[in-house]
């Protein structure tokens, strides 16, 4: 990444490389920086984190929200060392303990808002109390900092820290491309995290994957046809690192800022067409609920002719949605499938090809995709056939080198070259990927990694609570929402508003929180007495269609169950008892209503 940056500053220097919108609305007046500017800002950052020690196995963690700033310490940890970008609403506990697996010894912030409590300077200082790696904090701000005085960190201001450094080159020397770049956690996780090693290699090879699979821009070595690149997607996460942030440099492409919280900002979100059409934005990448969102406002009165493509991952999109953003937009969301482990990208429907909706398309080109059958050990037993489910095994250059915890390597890989995703999948003749399921039991709501566990010890904190087993419920929002089934301790009456407030306050990430509890006599089980969460999972599934559905059929005359389909996984099948209702339109409705689930379903006569 800092080579590509190097060449095209030299080809378009003057060019903007990035334009920041500090309150992500069309109202704001930018902030701009040229490829050079950006690639100085760069030059400083790794200068700054060499002259604090830094060396190369150390990392520099990143605990921003969308900034500049935040792009040039990323870039400039990876130039001097390793960089760490980290979830801010993770827990402090959580981010000191990533700090602390990444021998992180510089951590880079927002100054104190005054009057704020609770900001990311605060929760940073929990961290580094928390964590033993961390020696030294840099802020970002327009306020200096004078000192620290209860802790036995160095304290320095970004903005004279940075600016007091050569710009021209690196006063150190940079090691080989196969060295690890970052570290990224794979989602919310106590304890120990997964660190995924990402390579300065993989990162640039898994941008040229993905933009070979794109659109001809029809560009030369000069970069005369420019792409512009809107990203609201958070910078601590591959996506936005990857298919934004990146993905412009690398095509020698503007990338537009849209303010700190990005699409968390509802002011973003109203002026989102507008900003399109401004700055003649060609690409976009959301998540199913953003894209559910967007249709919300108004579309018509916006010039989108800029707009070439946009992108989704990190859950299934429902049909209705990819039809409905089609028809008011005259653009395909073009799905891909990808994961922290394979730097981003592994799978996307092609620009010029094929787009079957639901599916997650092709494989990258130079990466590997297959499913297998494994034995309860973990080991290969076969590959699948046609059509056939099994775990879905990733191979290529841009696959991660593997967890910084070595230990937990010897899982991931049942073969050699081949990393476990733990997702369940199949391959149509034609070579297109259709996920059918996971094996391991994240949840993902709005495209946002939740770690079951952390919801279900949020509850089992709780004095009355014995078990419980936390599951994703279908939302046609968020496409998953955590839920928990409870079993008490007994003789305990504990009530499910009372477990739900419990679990709020004790839980280590509020999108891990969970929005119901359903509390039982008993659990199912198996052999080993470990919670059996597809039955759980069934029994949520169940419950969620049977509530939208009701509101079509609300009589009783609906029997909603689930089962396990060869093809497709989990399927929802219907069947309606009454002879006198009108199937044709209680059908329509039906369409309507569940559509919005990515689940598969299906009337049954």
């Amino acid at each position: 990444p800092i080579d590509a940056i190097e060449y095209v500053s030299e080809k378009i220097g003057d060019q903007i490389a990035l334009r920041y919108l500090p309150s992500g609305r069309v109202s704001d007046e930018p902030l701009c920086w040229s490829y050079l500017d950006y690639h100085k800002e760069i030059i400083r950052a790794g200068n700054l984190f060499h002259s604090m020690g830094l060396q190369r196995s150390e990392s520099v963690l990143l605990l921003l929200p969308n900034v500049p700033e935040m792009l040039f310490a990323l870039w400039g940890a990876q130039a001097a060392g390793i960089a760490a970008p980290v979830n801010p609403f993770l827990q402090p506990g959580q981010i000191a303990s990533i700090a602390d697996e990444a021998n992180a010894k510089i951590i880079v912030t927002l100054q104190p808002v005054e009057g704020e409590r609770e900001g990311l300077f605060e929760k940073a200082m929990q961290v580094c109390e928390m964590s033993s790696a961390i020696v030294s904090i840099v802020t970002i701000g327009h306020e200096k900092i004078e000192s620290l005085t209860k802790l036995r960190l160095n304290l320095l201001d970004w903005n004279s820290a940075t600016q007091s450094q050569p710009s021209d080159n690196f006063l150190f020397e940079r090691d080989a491309d196969h060295d690890v770049a970052a570290y990224f956690h794979t989602g919310g996780t106590t304890g120990s995290p997964k660190l995924a090693q990402h390579t300065h290699r993989a990162q640039a090879i898994n941008i040229c994957q993905m933009q070979m699979t794109g659109p001809d821009l029809q560009n030369d070595i000069n970069f005369s046809h420019r792409t512009v690149i809107l990203c609201g997607l958070p910078l601590f996460h591959v996506n936005a690192v990857c298919v934004s942030a990146l993905n412009a440099v690398m095509s020698g492409g503007e990338l537009v800022l849209a303010g700190p919280n990005g699409f968390r900002n509802a002011g973003t979100m109203e002026d989102f067409w507008a900003l399109i059409e401004k700055y003649a934005v060609t690409f976009f990448a959301a998540v199913p609920t953003i894209y559910a969102a967007l249709m919300r406002h108004d579309v018509g009165k916006y010039n989108l002719s800029s707009l070439i493509s946009c992108s989704s991952g990190a859950a299934p999109i429902p049909v209705s949605l990819f039809e409905q953003f089609r028809s008011q937009t005259g653009i395909d969301i073009t799905e891909g499938y990808g994961m922290t482990e394979t730097t981003c990208g592994a799978s996307t429907h092609y620009f010029y090809g094929a787009r079957p909706v639901g599916s997650i398309g092709l494989r990258l080109p130079y990466h590997e995709m297959r499913a297998v059958v494994l034995d309860e050990q973990g080991h290969l037993v076969r590959d699948c056939g046609e059509d056939e489910v099994g775990i879905l095994l990733h191979k290529g250059p841009n696959v991660t080198v593997g967890y910084k915890q070595h230990k937990i390597n010897a899982e991931a890989w049942p073969e050699p070259e081949w990393f476990n995703s733990g997702d369940l999948a199949r391959f149509d003749k034609d070579g297109c990927c259709w996920l059918a399921g996971r094996r391991k039991d994240v949840i993902i709501r709005g495209g946002h990694n939740i770690d079951p566990l952390i919801t279900e010890e949020s509850v089992m904190a709780h004095p009355d609570v014995e078990m419980a087993g936390a599951v994703g419920k279908p939302d046609s929002y968020s496409g998953e929402v955590p839920v928990v089934y409870v079993k008490l301790v007994p003789g305990s009456a504990a009530s499910v508003e009372e477990l739900l407030s419990f679990a709020k306050e004790h839980c280590a990430e509020r999108a891990a929180a969970p929005v119901d509890i359903i509390i039982r006599n008993a659990l199912p089980l198996t052999a080993v007495g470990k919670i059996f969460k597809p039955e759980l999972r069934k029994d949520i599934i169940q419950k969620a269609f049977l509530a939208e559905a009701s509101e079509v059929c609300p009589n009783g005359e609906l029997t909603v169950w689930v089962e396990d389909d060869a093809q497709q996984g989990l399927k929802v099948l219907l069947n309606i008892s009454s002879k006198k209702t009108d199937l044709e339109a209680i059908c329509r409705l039906l369409d309507d209503r569940l559509g919005r689930f990515s689940l598969p379903w299906e009337i049954v006569l």
